[in-house]
């Protein structure tokens, strides 16, 4: 792991962004936006407010995309969380690519009113050319329903969009199946295992928490139903 990488997973200790709790002990889990729920939750969409946090997780992330050789004349910010990572990203990569690249951002499909479309900022954009390649970005990647909700649609607007791009991929095996069924590649810059990882190897969490947070990632669905709980595929 680059000093890079370790310190921004140090970041998120130190400016709170994580929190896990005790769920077998009698505290509440949290319910994510799929309606599943887990026993913690890394709070990477708050960090925008914290410069020493966010800039240096978008740094990270666009040594990834050029890493990775991602193609790219588009970046679409999702709004459930990746809009300003998104275009602090667009903005990241136009600079190290030396290339004009368009950002758009994708509004939720539970939208009211309007033009009827998801996105704004492709209307009349003389600079979106037929066939050209997109990237969706999220602040992180759970169960990467909304990431491959937002793939679909830009893929049905006539967009090459292959990739996707996230500062924190959970790394569940719901995910990662999703992901390979939809033929999605996803970048990221760090993932939860390796957050809980660096937390426990720093006693920034205990051996408990630890425990709990990687049976949830093991098998988030048997973890909600052992609790009964309904799961949401």
């Amino acid at each position: 792991m680059n000093s890079k990488r370790r310190n921004f997973i140090r970041s998120i200790f130190e400016y709170n962004r994580i929190e896990i709790r005790d769920v077998d002990a009698g505290e509440d889990p949290f319910l994510y936006s799929t309606k599943n729920h887990g026993p913690g939750y890394v709070d990477v969409k708050g960090g925008v407010g914290v410069d020493e946090f966010f800039e240096p997780a978008l740094d990270l992330l666009a040594d990834i995309v050029v890493r990775d050789q991602v193609p790219l004349d588009l970046v679409i910010g999702m709004m459930t969380g990746g809009a300003l990572p998104g275009y602090r990203l667009k903005q990241h990569l136009q600079e190290r690519l030396g290339k004009r690249i368009v950002y758009i951002y994708q509004r939720g499909a539970r939208k009211e009113g309007g033009h009827g479309e998801l996105d704004t900022g492709d209307r009349n954009n003389p600079f979106i050319t037929d066939k050209c390649c997109g990237l969706v970005v999220e602040e992180l990647v759970n169960f990467a329903g909304t990431t491959t909700t937002g793939v679909l649609y830009e893929r049905k607007k006539g967009r090459i969009v292959d990739h996707a791009a996230c500062i924190l991929f959970y790394k569940n095996p719901v995910a990662i199946e999703r992901l390979k069924t939809n033929n999605i590649t996803l970048h990221w810059a760090v993932t939860l295992p390796e957050v809980l990882d660096f937390g426990l190897r720093e006693e920034a969490i205990t051996q408990r928490q630890f425990d709990q947070y990687k049976a949830f990632l093991k098998n988030p669905k048997v973890w909600n139903m052992n609790r009964g709980y309904q799961f949401f595929g």
